[in-house]
């Protein structure tokens, strides 16, 4: 990752290039962790949802360039567990989750999140609602809101998604056409609509 002056560089597509060009030596037929995202919301998910939107106003990370090969992950037993490399924030898991698991790109759980950190229900959620969405690895993304309060997305055609404390619904979105039913409101951590 790039960083200036201590802080994470907002541009990040020099770090995603490189897992990029790993990808196209396997001749396309390997996918790679999206390092990139994972450090992006490490940054990004307290209170800086601005970094989750490049300049082409597609999603930070390999997930915006080649979202069919980005295994997106929080932490794998290298970063977290016992290693502790590079732990992602403990009280910002169940927002990760919701980002990873409501976006392109072939999501991985880490088992000690989904055994020893209580997170099954709100893991079984978030898939249920990927799975009703039919969100896959190349779904679509339009990005409505990225700023300091929060992110609002819509994924493929049926799931909208909020993260952040900003008081945002579908009904709010006049590019959002269509009956939009809550499905999963954690307050300001995250919100997911499905289509009716």
């Amino acid at each position: 990752m790039a960083y200036e002056n201590g802080n994470l560089s907002y541009n990040q597509d020099a770090h995603r290039q490189r897992i990029v060009n790993w990808i196209n030596a396997t001749g396309g037929t390997s996918s790679a962790f999206d390092v990139t995202t994972k450090g992006i919301l490490h940054s990004a998910l307290h209170g800086q949802y601005w970094r989750l939107i490049d300049p082409q106003g597609k999603p930070t990370g390999v997930m915006g360039w080649w979202p069919s090969r980005a295994c997106t992950f929080l932490e794998n037993h290298d970063t977290g567990s016992t290693q502790g490399h590079w732990p992602f924030p403990r009280d910002k898991l169940g927002q990760g989750y919701a980002y990873i698991l409501t976006h392109p790109g072939t999501p991985v759980l880490f088992y000690d999140h989904l055994y020893e950190f209580g997170m099954r229900d709100v893991l079984t959620e978030l898939i249920e609602a990927r799975r009703r969405a039919g969100i896959h690895c190349r779904s679509s993304v339009k990005i409505y809101h990225a700023n300091n309060e929060g992110y609002v997305a819509r994924v493929g055609d049926t799931l909208v998604m909020k993260l952040g404390h900003f008081n945002w619904n579908p009904s709010k979105e006049n590019q959002l056409d269509g009956s939009w039913q809550k499905f999963i409101d954690k307050g300001s951590d995250y919100q997911i609509w499905l289509r009716q």
